[in-house]
Protein backbone atom coordinates (compact mmCIF):
# COMPACT_ATOMS: atom_id res chain seq x y z
CA UNK A 1 0.00 0.00 0.00
CA UNK A 2 2.81 2.27 0.85
CA UNK A 3 4.50 1.43 -2.46
CA UNK A 4 1.29 2.27 -4.36
CA UNK A 5 1.07 5.65 -2.60
CA UNK A 6 4.65 6.40 -3.49
CA UNK A 7 3.99 5.51 -7.15
CA UNK A 8 0.91 7.72 -7.27
CA UNK A 9 2.85 10.61 -5.80
CA UNK A 10 5.59 10.14 -8.39
CA UNK A 11 3.02 10.07 -11.21
CA UNK A 12 1.40 13.26 -9.92
CA UNK A 13 4.76 15.00 -9.72
CA UNK A 14 5.57 13.99 -13.30
CA UNK A 15 2.27 15.37 -14.56
CA UNK A 16 2.87 18.67 -12.81
CA UNK A 17 6.37 18.91 -14.23
CA UNK A 18 5.07 18.17 -17.72
CA UNK A 19 2.45 20.90 -17.45
CA UNK A 20 5.00 23.44 -16.20
CA UNK A 21 7.61 22.61 -18.83
CA UNK A 22 7.90 25.06 -21.70
CA UNK A 23 6.54 23.91 -25.03
CA UNK A 24 9.07 22.97 -27.62
CA UNK A 25 7.13 25.06 -30.18
CA UNK A 26 6.87 28.55 -28.78
CA UNK A 27 4.04 30.83 -29.73
CA UNK A 28 5.28 34.05 -31.30
CA UNK A 29 5.83 36.67 -28.64
CA UNK A 30 3.82 39.87 -29.07
CA UNK A 31 5.86 43.08 -29.14
CA UNK A 32 5.42 45.27 -26.08
CA UNK A 33 3.11 48.24 -26.68
CA UNK A 34 5.05 51.40 -27.46
CA UNK A 35 4.64 54.25 -25.01
CA UNK A 36 2.50 57.17 -26.34
CA UNK A 37 4.90 60.08 -26.69
CA UNK A 38 4.85 63.42 -28.59
CA UNK A 39 8.12 64.70 -30.03
CA UNK A 40 9.26 67.77 -28.11
CA UNK A 41 9.22 69.91 -31.27
CA UNK A 42 5.58 69.05 -31.94
CA UNK A 43 4.70 69.66 -28.30
CA UNK A 44 6.30 73.09 -28.35
CA UNK A 45 4.51 73.87 -31.61
CA UNK A 46 1.19 72.82 -30.11
CA UNK A 47 1.69 75.04 -27.07
CA UNK A 48 2.76 77.87 -29.36
CA UNK A 49 -0.41 77.53 -31.43
CA UNK A 50 -2.50 77.43 -28.26
CA UNK A 51 -0.85 80.58 -26.95
CA UNK A 52 -1.28 82.32 -30.31
CA UNK A 53 -4.93 81.34 -30.52
CA UNK A 54 -5.65 82.52 -26.98
CA UNK A 55 -4.05 85.90 -27.76
CA UNK A 56 -5.51 86.25 -31.22
CA UNK A 57 -8.14 88.73 -32.49
CA UNK A 58 -11.32 88.95 -30.42
CA UNK A 59 -14.77 88.62 -31.95
CA UNK A 60 -16.93 91.71 -31.63
CA UNK A 61 -19.92 93.49 -33.08
CA UNK A 62 -20.62 97.19 -33.35
CA UNK A 63 -23.38 98.35 -31.03
CA UNK A 64 -25.29 101.60 -31.47
CA UNK A 65 -27.80 103.31 -29.22
CA UNK A 66 -29.23 106.67 -28.29
CA UNK A 67 -27.80 108.28 -25.18
CA UNK A 68 -29.82 110.91 -23.39
CA UNK A 69 -32.22 113.02 -25.40
CA UNK A 70 -30.10 113.86 -28.44
CA UNK A 71 -26.78 111.99 -28.45
CA UNK A 72 -25.85 108.75 -30.14
CA UNK A 73 -23.07 106.36 -29.26
CA UNK A 74 -21.36 103.63 -31.21
CA UNK A 75 -18.91 101.19 -29.69
CA UNK A 76 -17.44 97.70 -30.19
CA UNK A 77 -19.03 95.01 -28.06
CA UNK A 78 -16.86 91.95 -27.37
CA UNK A 79 -18.85 88.76 -27.84
CA UNK A 80 -17.16 86.63 -25.17
CA UNK A 81 -18.52 87.14 -21.64
CA UNK A 82 -14.95 86.70 -20.38
CA UNK A 83 -14.30 90.28 -21.55
CA UNK A 84 -17.34 91.97 -20.00
CA UNK A 85 -15.02 94.12 -17.86
CA UNK A 86 -13.49 95.56 -21.05
CA UNK A 87 -16.96 96.20 -22.49
CA UNK A 88 -17.92 98.06 -19.32
CA UNK A 89 -14.73 100.15 -19.37
CA UNK A 90 -15.30 101.23 -22.98
CA UNK A 91 -18.93 102.14 -22.39
CA UNK A 92 -18.11 104.00 -19.16
CA UNK A 93 -15.43 106.07 -20.92
CA UNK A 94 -17.87 107.02 -23.67
CA UNK A 95 -20.60 108.02 -21.23
CA UNK A 96 -18.16 110.04 -19.15
CA UNK A 97 -17.04 111.95 -22.26
CA UNK A 98 -20.62 112.64 -23.34
CA UNK A 99 -21.70 113.71 -19.86
CA UNK A 100 -19.08 116.48 -20.02
CA UNK A 101 -20.71 117.89 -23.18
CA UNK A 102 -23.76 120.16 -23.10
CA UNK A 103 -24.81 119.60 -26.71
CA UNK A 104 -26.02 116.87 -29.06
CA UNK A 105 -23.09 114.59 -29.89
CA UNK A 106 -22.21 111.30 -31.47
CA UNK A 107 -19.25 108.98 -31.10
CA UNK A 108 -17.09 106.94 -33.40
CA UNK A 109 -14.98 104.11 -32.00
CA UNK A 110 -12.19 102.75 -34.23
CA UNK A 111 -10.39 99.49 -33.48
CA UNK A 112 -6.72 100.39 -33.84
CA UNK A 113 -5.29 97.03 -32.71
CA UNK A 114 -6.90 93.65 -32.05
CA UNK A 115 -4.14 91.04 -31.91
CA UNK A 116 -1.53 89.40 -29.66
CA UNK A 117 -3.66 89.96 -26.57
CA UNK A 118 -3.91 93.71 -27.19
CA UNK A 119 -7.12 95.63 -27.85
CA UNK A 120 -6.70 99.34 -28.54
CA UNK A 121 -9.63 101.60 -29.44
CA UNK A 122 -9.82 105.27 -30.39
CA UNK A 123 -13.05 106.92 -29.27
CA UNK A 124 -13.93 110.21 -30.97
CA UNK A 125 -16.75 112.47 -29.75
CA UNK A 126 -18.12 114.91 -32.33
CA UNK A 127 -20.65 117.72 -32.39
CA UNK A 128 -23.78 116.35 -34.04
CA UNK A 129 -24.50 119.65 -35.80
CA UNK A 130 -21.04 120.78 -36.94
CA UNK A 131 -19.08 117.49 -36.94
CA UNK A 132 -16.33 119.21 -34.93
CA UNK A 133 -14.16 116.93 -32.83
CA UNK A 134 -14.89 117.64 -29.18
CA UNK A 135 -12.88 114.88 -27.50
CA UNK A 136 -10.63 111.94 -28.31
CA UNK A 137 -10.37 109.18 -25.73
CA UNK A 138 -8.18 106.21 -26.67
CA UNK A 139 -8.20 103.08 -24.50
CA UNK A 140 -5.78 100.14 -24.63
CA UNK A 141 -6.29 96.80 -22.89
CA UNK A 142 -4.21 93.73 -22.19
CA UNK A 143 -6.86 91.14 -23.01
CA UNK A 144 -4.78 88.32 -21.52
CA UNK A 145 -5.11 90.02 -18.12
CA UNK A 146 -8.41 91.77 -18.97
CA UNK A 147 -6.99 95.07 -17.71
CA UNK A 148 -6.58 98.60 -19.02
CA UNK A 149 -3.02 99.75 -19.71
CA UNK A 150 -1.33 103.05 -18.90
CA UNK A 151 1.78 104.22 -20.71
CA UNK A 152 4.09 103.14 -17.90
CA UNK A 153 2.60 99.63 -17.99
CA UNK A 154 4.19 99.09 -21.41
CA UNK A 155 7.79 99.55 -20.32
CA UNK A 156 10.38 97.80 -18.21
CA UNK A 157 10.31 99.43 -14.76
CA UNK A 158 14.07 98.84 -14.50
CA UNK A 159 14.78 100.88 -17.65
CA UNK A 160 13.53 104.47 -17.50
CA UNK A 161 15.25 105.72 -20.67
CA UNK A 162 11.97 105.67 -22.60
CA UNK A 163 10.94 108.78 -20.64
CA UNK A 164 13.60 110.77 -22.48
CA UNK A 165 13.35 108.96 -25.82
CA UNK A 166 9.63 109.48 -26.45
CA UNK A 167 9.69 113.30 -25.95
CA UNK A 168 12.70 113.53 -28.29
CA UNK A 169 10.95 111.53 -31.03
CA UNK A 170 7.78 113.58 -30.62
CA UNK A 171 9.75 116.82 -30.84
CA UNK A 172 11.47 115.72 -34.06
CA UNK A 173 8.17 114.73 -35.66
CA UNK A 174 6.46 117.95 -34.53
CA UNK A 175 9.25 120.04 -36.03
CA UNK A 176 9.11 118.04 -39.25
CA UNK A 177 5.35 118.71 -39.40
CA UNK A 178 6.11 122.44 -38.84
CA UNK A 179 3.79 122.73 -35.86
CA UNK A 180 3.83 125.91 -33.83
CA UNK A 181 4.84 124.50 -30.46
CA UNK A 182 3.87 125.93 -27.09
CA UNK A 183 6.48 124.07 -25.01
CA UNK A 184 10.13 123.10 -25.27
CA UNK A 185 9.75 119.56 -23.90
CA UNK A 186 7.00 117.24 -25.06
CA UNK A 187 5.19 115.66 -22.09
CA UNK A 188 5.16 111.86 -21.78
CA UNK A 189 3.98 111.14 -18.26
CA UNK A 190 2.91 107.78 -16.87
CA UNK A 191 -0.71 108.64 -17.69
CA UNK A 192 -0.07 110.15 -21.13
CA UNK A 193 -2.89 109.46 -23.60
CA UNK A 194 -1.99 106.88 -26.24
CA UNK A 195 -3.16 103.99 -28.35
CA UNK A 196 -1.32 101.29 -30.29
CA UNK A 197 -1.52 99.74 -33.72
CA UNK A 198 0.01 96.40 -34.68
CA UNK A 199 3.35 98.10 -35.28
CA UNK A 200 3.33 101.49 -33.54
CA UNK A 201 2.79 103.34 -30.29
CA UNK A 202 0.80 106.52 -30.96
CA UNK A 203 1.06 109.40 -28.49
CA UNK A 204 -1.95 111.75 -28.45
CA UNK A 205 -2.20 115.35 -27.22
CA UNK A 206 -5.15 117.65 -26.61
CA UNK A 207 -5.56 121.01 -28.38
CA UNK A 208 -3.21 123.62 -26.87
CA UNK A 209 -1.37 120.96 -24.85
CA UNK A 210 1.78 121.21 -26.97
CA UNK A 211 0.80 123.26 -30.03
CA UNK A 212 -1.57 125.95 -31.30
CA UNK A 213 -5.23 125.31 -32.12
CA UNK A 214 -4.49 124.73 -35.80
CA UNK A 215 -2.74 121.45 -34.88
CA UNK A 216 -6.04 119.97 -33.71
CA UNK A 217 -5.48 116.79 -31.71
CA UNK A 218 -1.88 116.01 -32.74
CA UNK A 219 -0.78 112.39 -32.74
CA UNK A 220 2.74 111.02 -33.12
CA UNK A 221 3.41 107.48 -34.28
CA UNK A 222 6.52 105.71 -32.94
CA UNK A 223 7.48 102.35 -34.50
CA UNK A 224 7.69 99.58 -31.91
CA UNK A 225 11.02 98.62 -33.46
CA UNK A 226 12.48 101.80 -31.91
CA UNK A 227 11.21 100.86 -28.45
CA UNK A 228 12.02 97.18 -28.05
CA UNK A 229 15.02 97.86 -25.79
CA UNK A 230 12.70 99.49 -23.26
CA UNK A 231 9.51 97.41 -23.48
CA UNK A 232 8.40 95.09 -20.72
CA UNK A 233 9.86 91.70 -21.61
CA UNK A 234 6.61 89.74 -21.35
CA UNK A 235 4.35 92.75 -21.88
CA UNK A 236 1.70 93.41 -24.54
CA UNK A 237 3.82 95.63 -26.79
CA UNK A 238 6.65 93.12 -26.80
CA UNK A 239 4.15 90.53 -28.03
CA UNK A 240 3.18 92.86 -30.87
CA UNK A 241 6.81 93.70 -31.67
CA UNK A 242 7.65 90.00 -31.77
CA UNK A 243 4.74 89.28 -34.09
CA UNK A 244 6.76 90.47 -37.07
CA UNK A 245 4.54 93.41 -37.98
CA UNK A 246 6.31 95.82 -40.29
CA UNK A 247 6.84 99.35 -39.08
CA UNK A 248 4.89 102.01 -41.01
CA UNK A 249 6.76 103.80 -43.73
CA UNK A 250 5.65 107.42 -43.85
CA UNK A 251 2.81 107.60 -41.31
CA UNK A 252 4.73 109.62 -38.75
CA UNK A 253 2.25 112.38 -37.96
CA UNK A 254 -1.49 112.48 -37.58
CA UNK A 255 -4.12 115.04 -36.72
CA UNK A 256 -7.65 115.90 -37.81
CA UNK A 257 -6.38 117.76 -40.90
CA UNK A 258 -4.13 114.84 -41.92
CA UNK A 259 -5.87 111.65 -40.80
CA UNK A 260 -3.62 109.24 -42.71
CA UNK A 261 -4.72 105.62 -42.75
CA UNK A 262 -5.11 104.79 -39.08
CA UNK A 263 -8.82 103.98 -39.23
CA UNK A 264 -9.40 100.25 -39.08
CA UNK A 265 -11.54 98.24 -41.45
CA UNK A 266 -13.13 96.56 -38.45
CA UNK A 267 -15.80 99.19 -37.85
CA UNK A 268 -18.62 97.56 -39.77
CA UNK A 269 -21.84 96.70 -38.00
CA UNK A 270 -21.22 92.99 -37.85
CA UNK A 271 -19.45 90.37 -35.84
CA UNK A 272 -15.76 90.08 -36.50
CA UNK A 273 -14.56 86.51 -36.82
CA UNK A 274 -10.83 85.88 -36.45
Amino acid sequence: MKRVAICLMGLLFACCAACGAPSSQKAPESEPAAAFTIPSAELEDAFSRFETDSLGPLSYMRAEQQYGDSSFISYPYLMDAEYDAINSAIQSAIRAALDAMDMPTYTRCDIMCNDCGVLSVRITVRDLATNETLAVAPLTFDTAACSRLTLKDLFDPENERWRGLIPDIVMLQAEKAELTLLCDVMPASDEQTFYVTESTLVILYRPYEIATYSAGWPEFSIPLSQLTDFLLGDGPLMRLAGNGAAAPGEREYYNEQNPGEYASENTETEERKP
